[in-house]
């Protein structure tokens, strides 16, 4: 019987395990130069730690979160996404004692979303977050950060950085309410999925995809016309150390994010390369998000960004780890092939051998995989107590003893 992958779920191999080995590569480089440090959290957590933070009424919690109960009768869910496992971890394991405490992830995430190109049930995520600071650099360095990663792995896409403001959470909470009366009045030209957003989540209602929706909501009040002083002068200096960093910004009016936990500064860093799943980076600003999951009242700002979705967008990756090939010509020989494919693999080198005594079929096979050179043993090497090397590069062939093998072997 064959077994196929669960729908939504996929297999990472051969190059599409290149393109997510140099994503996972870049990230980290990139988070050591800002001083962001490693966390892992585990892939299931207490279904409450998502239900209050992404909202009751949101899609996440009410439609797409895998959750079950355990052999003690405990809800658990895999996790939806990463702020909050990050959040739980720094706060069960003490660290939010010198601040700001910068940390980033990596994993998988669960949603049971309908599968589409671009979007799984079973995905990988990327993540950074910054904890303790309000501070507008602290805005500037997580956009510029996610920019610096997308330039290094996309150089030659256009990606557009859109960018909101959402204001302070009672900016935000009186905006809902005059939104939810806006829409009220115009619901009988809205979808029915608006419709049940109206009093309970209306900020969805503004990134709707349906076309009947997008017209209403062309004439909805807009945040930015409602945002305090403060806050507007924050936004407006943002954008302004965004522009001297030669980051092109797009003001969208209707950026909102999905997760009730936003607050201030949203961005999301869109394609139009790869049809309607177009976000590969979002996030922004959650002050007061760490205090509602028990820990001390801190600020935080931080995003996501989608590791399948910015593969879409990947060249194939050109393997630089140069191998070297061995073909041995009969099986007596392996004993003394062995002496080599141990000190070159002890010396740091790659080497590879198909189990094969054909010296035709060993050199197709090189070549098939790029390799740099060949270590040929046969009778004479065998007999010698030494190892031809040729260069499948130039071609050219040496005969070499274990203490000089290297002095050929270059690159």
């Amino acid at each position: 019987m064959k077994i196929n992958p669960i729908r939504g779920a996929h297999d990472l191999f051969g190059e599409e395990i290149n393109k997510f080995n140099k994503i996972i590569s870049e990230v980290k480089l990139v988070a050591s130069q800002f001083s962001f440090n490693e966390l892992i959290t585990p892939i299931f957590e207490y279904s409450e730690l998502f239900k209050k933070p992404l909202g009751e009424q949101s899609d996440v919690v009410l439609k797409e979160m895998y959750t079950f109960k355990d052999r003690n009768d405990d809800e658990i869910t895999l996790r939806p996404e990463y702020t909050t496992p990050m959040i739980r971890a720094v706060i069960s394991n003490g660290l939010l004692n010198n601040l700001p405490a910068k940390f980033f992830g990596t994993g998988q995430m669960f949603r049971r979303e309908r599968p589409q190109k671009g979007r799984y049930r079973q995905f990988n995520q990327i993540n950074f977050e910054n904890f303790g600071s309000n501070d507008l650099f602290a805005d500037i360095e997580i956009i510029n950060l996610a920019n610096i990663i997308l330039k290094k792995i996309l150089p030659n896409n256009n990606i557009k950085l859109h960018i909101n403001s959402l204001g302070s959470r009672e900016n935000l909470k009186d905006y809902k309410k005059i939104l939810s009366n806006f829409f009220n009045e115009n619901k009988n030209s809205l979808s029915r999925e608006s419709i049940d957003k109206i009093n309970s989540n209306p900020l969805r209602i503004l990134d709707s995809k349906n076309k009947e929706d997008i017209e209403v909501v062309k004439k909805s009040p807009k945040l930015i016309e409602f945002l305090s002083k403060d806050n507007l002068k924050n936004y407006e200096e943002i954008k302004k150390c965004l522009i001297n960093l030669e980051i092109p910004i797009y003001e969208d009016s209707t950026l909102v994010r999905g997760l009730d936990y936003y607050c201030n500064t949203v961005f999301e860093f869109k394609t139009d390369e790869i049809g309607s799943q177009d976000t590969l980076i979002g996030g922004g600003r959650y002050n007061g998000l760490i205090k509602t999951l028990g820990g001390k009242d801190l600020p935080g700002v931080g995003w996501a960004g989608g590791i399948e979705r910015i593969m879409l967008l990947m060249d194939n990756v050109v393997n630089l780890n140069q191998y070297i090939h061995f073909a041995i010509l009969d099986p007596e020989y392996k004993t003394h092939a062995l002496k080599a494919y141990d000190f070159l693999i002890k010396n740091n080198y790659s080497v590879y051998w198909n189990y094969k005594f054909n010296l035709k079929k060993s050199l197709s096979i090189a070549n098939e995989k790029n390799a740099n050179y060949v270590v040929i043993i046969g009778e004479s090497e065998n007999i010698n107590d030494n190892f031809s090397v040729k260069n499948l590069k130039n071609g050219n062939q040496e005969i070499k003893n274990l203490s000089n093998l290297l002095d050929v072997i270059k690159w």
